[in-house]
């Protein structure tokens, strides 16, 4: 968003893009304060040069302070929810009209051109077309009751201001649409980073499998047949034949028990790396903190359990992000006698009116059909969402 000071910068791995949507999120905002600075200072060489004008300087200036100080900090989405941001930001409009009110100069609406601007990244569209027509019957209000203009000057000047908040409004919600859909594009890409690796694992480990399942039935059965019937040529030979077969036949035995070993440890190292999986999906989520607790060594041997812990994650996530307008979450995954657990929660408004989609719906059948359960908690603030299926751990 063109005025997010605060906001949690997606990434794609490159630290160069990132550090340019920085630097363009610090130059917009002091671009905003120099604004608010550069207007302030000429109303106060007004008011010290025109002493006709009127202005109630103390009084202009706390206020001014006031509609920059809400302003900024209704940009500051890392530590504010929405709704503390929305009541910050109007009170900053409030104080920037008072502020003109005892402020009769003419170019004082260039205040809330940079507050509607900032509005765009806290309200839907429909809201700010409202905001707009408010401000344009305030200012005319304004003009008229306040300064005294007489009806013809207010409405030209109204209409002339009215263009450039215009402007404002639509360049402002056309940046923050283009941000949010640049966030939506990073977020699937993860998706997608993720569901990779989890096919990666998943076609490792059949791989692994199937090597193991060929040493076993082929070189294992073909050593055994090997030993018994050396066994029988060591019982006809005599002398030294006899020994040089006894030899052989220990020979084949061990080699017998380093293929069974090996098969061993083929399958035993078959299990799904299920947490790199999970890290690449909700590595700089934008908009989100999140606190992700994964048992240490925590490895899943069955892709289609790994799988199903993976979508639950996505589609809680994705839920959060569009309905719960929360600033962090806490992921933590781990294993125990009853089976392997998933637990997911947030500090969003999504719990107090909970509806389920499809997508929690769709969570469910993916669960059932491993018999697995999942539960959801709104106590609280925020949502928590407990998965469980059955099994245990790789290694366990």
């Amino acid at each position: 968003m063109t005025f997010g000071l605060w906001r949690t910068l997606p990434d794609r791995g490159d630290n160069a893009v990132m550090a340019n949507e920085e630097r363009w999120v610090s130059l917009q905002v002091g671009a905003a304060v120099l604004t608010w600075t550069v207007v302030t200072g000429f109303v106060l060489y007004l008011a010290h040069e025109n002493l006709r004008l009127g202005v109630d300087v103390p009084l202009f200036v706390g206020l001014a302070a006031l509609n920059l100080v809400t302003t900024l900090l209704a940009c500051g989405d890392r530590w504010l929810s929405r709704r503390w941001r929305q009541l910050l930001h109007a009170v900053g409009g409030v104080a920037v009209l008072a502020a003109a009110w005892v402020a009769p100069v003419s170019f004082t609406p260039i205040y809330t051109i940079v507050w509607l601007a900032v509005a765009c990244s806290l309200y839907p569209t429909r809201v700010l077309w409202w905001q707009l027509a408010g401000l344009t019957v305030a200012w005319l209000l304004v003009m008229q009751l306040g300064w005294g203009y007489d009806a013809d000057t207010a409405v030209i000047s109204v209409v002339l201001y009215g263009t450039f908040h215009l402007f404002a409004l639509l360049t402002s919600r056309s940046a923050e649409e283009a941000s949010r859909a640049r966030d939506e594009a990073r977020f699937l890409n993860r998706e997608l980073l993720a569901s990779q690796h989890l096919l990666s694992e998943a076609s490792r480990q059949a791989e692994r499998t199937r090597i193991a399942r060929d040493l076993h039935d082929m070189l294992g059965h073909h050593l055994t047949a090997l030993s018994i019937n050396l066994q029988i040529a060591e019982r006809l030979a005599e002398g030294a034949a006899a020994s040089k077969i006894a030899e052989s036949r220990a020979l084949a035995r061990l080699l017998l028990s380093d293929v069974r070993d090996a098969v061993s440890t083929l399958r035993q190292d078959s299990a799904v790396d299920c947490e790199q999986a999970i890290r690449l999906l909700v590595d700089q989520v934008p908009q989100l903190d999140i606190h992700l607790d994964i048992q240490s060594g925590l490895q899943i041997e069955q892709f289609e359990v790994a799988e199903a812990l993976l979508r639950c994650v996505q589609e809680a996530l994705t839920n959060t992000l569009r309905h719960a307008a929360a600033r962090q979450s806490w992921i933590r995954l781990w294993q125990s006698e009853q089976g392997i657990h998933l637990e997911i929660r947030d500090d969003g408004v999504g719990g107090r009116h909970l509806a389920e989609g499809h997508g929690l719906q769709g969570m469910r059948e993916r669960l059932a059909r491993l018999q697995g359960t999942l539960r959801l908690e709104t106590s609280g603030q925020g949502l928590c969402l407990h998965a469980q299926l059955p099994g245990r751990a790789a290694g366990s």
